[in-house]
């Protein structure tokens, strides 16, 4: 699966999808994704899912030869996790 630069709900509202990732500490990172709203003025209305990593955590994976989610599937799992808030929000 890959993480698309758009998407449509169910409702017929288009997203734009920002990912971003960034320091929170000296050995974590937060994967961010976000929906943006197409022609919305209010910024408000972006939804946002997000998960931290331990680099500890990772590096503990390695040493005992476990697998080790890349950025990019920690996005797909994002991006499944979006698709479920984007469609529960705009439910009737």
């Amino acid at each position: 699966m890959i993480v698309p630069a758009y998407c449509h709900t169910s409702a017929g509202r288009v997203y734009r999808l920002v990912r971003s990732s960034h320091f929170v500490g000296p050995d974590r990172v937060r994967f961010v994704l976000r929906a943006q709203p197409i022609n919305a003025s209010n910024p408000a209305e972006d939804v946002e899912v997000w998960r931290e990593v331990d680099a500890e955590l990772i590096l503990d994976k390695v040493a005992h030869n476990q697998f080790v989610p890349t950025p990019e599937t920690t996005f797909e799992a994002l991006w499944s996790q979006l698709r479920l808030d984007l469609d529960a929000r705009e439910a009737p």
